[in-house]
């Protein structure tokens, strides 16, 4: 059975909210411990957030995990 063009995008528009969603998640609990290894690997998740976030921008709710995760980096400065 062979995918179409529409359900390729969708699966993958999918893949990708549930990884923002992930990331956001990850990052919102990220404050615990930060040694040099684990401030690079944030630094990390941050630009793939970022990116991601920018990519998807253009659907509203797409990108709930990212907004959440700014929500919370824009209070703590």
């Amino acid at each position: 059975m062979t995918i179409t063009p529409d359900e390729l995008l969708e699966t993958s528009i999918a893949q990708l909210r549930t990884l923002v969603a992930f990331l956001g998640e990850q990052l919102n609990g990220s404050a615990d411990g930060n040694t040099a290894q684990s401030s690079m690997e944030v630094r990390a998740c941050k630009n793939v957030l970022d990116s991601l976030t920018v990519l998807l921008q253009g659907n509203p709710g797409l990108v709930s995990g990212g907004k959440r995760y700014r929500a919370k980096l824009n209070r703590n400065q």
